[in-house]
């Protein structure tokens, strides 16, 4: 039998755990800091997460069905794993995904209002699957993190 050797060490708690929240957000890198900072403001004790293109566009818009059923059995698995009775859903200004601001012709104003629009998109495909979740819904941009009211 091979010996384990460790290349990092750090000792991870195995504790089952209450989830803050379910959060969904893209990958993009350049709005990791200011993701994390906020969820760690939001949610001291523990949350689950998902980062796929788009954020909140696999399921408002996916590119793909099984995308959008693919983030709901991921909260479906949180839910029943962790309790989940909250989602945070994210979206970001110039996101590739959704054809970065040259799809709006550089106009920021239309951008935003279409990405709210996927918001609240997004929000009804999970309301529809779990009345009973509180869903809160965000953007990124360069400056922060602009919270966008349901309507």
């Amino acid at each position: 039998m091979d010996v384990m050797k460790y290349i990092y060490q750090h000792k991870s708690p195995l504790e089952h755990y209450k989830t803050d929240a379910f959060a969904v957000r893209c990958f993009d890198d350049r709005f990791r800091d200011a993701f994390f900072g906020f969820m760690d403001e939001q949610c001291p004790n523990a949350f689950d997460f998902e980062s796929v293109a788009g954020g909140a566009k696999a399921l408002a818009s996916p590119e793909h069905e099984t995308d959008r059923e693919f983030m709901l059995r991921e909260l479906e698995k949180s839910i029943k794993l962790h309790h989940t009775t909250r989602v945070m859903l994210f979206v970001h200004y110039d996101c590739g995904a959704y054809g970065g601001l040259a799809r709006f012709d550089g106009d920021e104003q239309a951008q935003f209002a279409f990405l709210v629009a996927e918001l609240h998109k997004a929000a009804g495909v999970i309301t529809a699957r779990f009345p009973d979740l509180t869903i809160e819904l965000y953007s990124i941009d360069v400056d922060g993190i602009i919270s966008v009211p349901r309507n």
